[in-house]
């Protein structure tokens, strides 16, 4: 963190020299020490963050292609003459452990095309599937299982 905040510094200065780079080494660790008197941040916690940065990355490019693909497959469920689509509500549990991690999961859903969360209670989703061939494979999918990594049980 004091690194990200040492770089908004020298982003927001518009410059780069010594009395900049003193200053905002300056602030920034000021306001680090701050934050880990009062909003409970530490050095330990950054640091598992920081392990994490790379299976976020790897999370985002997997859920970019995703994306792309389900409108792919989207595009041609409706250019198709005669295909009738059997939209699904589908209700399945998930158990991933952290609130963010069931949220970054119903967001991934709603993010690929034909599909959409409609509730999530607990560890409970509602997704509404634009066709039965979407909703396949919603529980125990590849979005849960890279999610489950990143909260650090596989």
């Amino acid at each position: 963190m004091p690194i990200l905040l040492f770089g908004l510094w020298i982003l927001l200065s518009g410059r780069i020299d010594l009395e900049i780079c003193l200053i905002g080494a300056a602030v920034s660790a000021a306001l680090y020490l701050l934050a880990c008197r009062t909003l409970g941040y530490s050095p330990a916690a950054d640091l598992r963050a920081f392990k994490k940065v790379g299976g976020g990355i790897l999370y985002l490019l997997y859920l970019l292609k995703e994306m792309l693909w389900a409108g792919l497959v989207v595009m041609r469920l409706i250019y198709t003459k005669g295909r009738n689509m059997e939209p699904r509500l589908i209700w399945f549990r998930t158990d991933l452990k952290s609130e963010s991690a069931r949220a970054a999961l119903g967001d991934a859903i709603t993010l690929t095309a034909g599909t959409i969360t409609v509730s999530q209670e607990g560890n409970l989703l509602c997704v509404h599937a634009l066709d039965a061939s979407l909703a396949e494979g919603l529980e125990h999918s590849e979005f849960e299982r890279k999610l489950r990594e990143l909260e650090g049980g596989v």
